[in-house]
């Protein structure tokens, strides 16, 4: 079975503050068959990694314990500092079909984080397909075929 990331957008995890976006449908990334994710130290490349992980299964592989917002006020990473608010979303093809999950936490009116959300979308029309956040990582590993 053949996964593709077809685009990966986040906002404010680690230290890349402010919306970013990875289209691998256009070019130069599309042009291409493979490529590396290359940088000096401190240039985000793990960080891309973690997005991909926590937009599809809520987790992030440097992080040994289940992201919460506890974790995340114990830990003092996956949000940028001094922001309100991040996101990491990951739309992808698989079994034919197109996909967008997303994950996302932000802060309340009294400067506390509330506890993060999760989203399943169909793509292209983004049909959603499941918001409860405890189902959503079991239905991308069924869907992607990975745990």
């Amino acid at each position: 079975m053949s996964v593709k990331i077809l685009r990966i957008k986040f906002k404010n995890i680690h230290s890349l503050k402010g919306e970013q976006e990875l289209d691998f449908t256009k070019s130069p990334l599309s042009d291409t068959g493979i490529f590396a994710i290359v940088g000096p130290t401190g240039a985000g490349k793990s960080t891309i990694l973690d997005v991909i992980m926590l937009g599809i299964y809520g987790q992030m592989p440097r992080l040994d314990e289940k992201i919460s917002k506890d974790s995340i006020e114990k830990f003092g990473s996956v949000i940028t500092r001094n922001t309100d608010e991040a996101y990491a979303e990951v739309e992808f093809l698989a079994k034919g079909r197109g996909y967008r999950s997303k994950w996302a936490i932000r802060k309340n009116r009294n400067g506390n984080l509330n506890d993060y959300t999760m989203e399943l979308a169909e793509l292209p029309d983004g049909k959603i397909i499941e918001t409860k956040k405890s189902l959503i990582p079991a239905l991308n590993e069924e869907i992607i075929g990975l745990k």
